[in-house]
């Protein structure tokens, strides 16, 4: 029988694998992820990198928030026509 339990502990941030008889913890660095999309972008205008996110994801996720922040006022669905 093939068992796992996952186990994330927000306040240490620490992921715990439970395996059968087997615990691994996995290293979770701590970064904030805007800073890590940005530090993206200009690493990929310097030396033309890949971007992680690209600018129509960016610009689908704004949207999506600003949506969200709307509906929640309004009490109501809104609607959108992501590219």
């Amino acid at each position: 029988m093939y068992r796992s339990n996952y186990f994330i502990r927000f306040y240490h941030s620490k992921i715990i694998v439970e395996k059968d008889e087997e615990t691994q913890n996995i290293k979770n660095e701590k970064e904030e992820p805007l800073m890590r999309e940005i530090q993206n972008f200009l690493d990929a205008i310097r030396d033309k990198t890949k971007q992680v996110v690209k600018s129509q994801e960016a610009v689908n996720v704004t949207k999506i928030a600003e949506a969200a922040l709307l509906s929640s006022q309004k009490g109501t669905p809104i609607y959108l026509d992501l590219k």
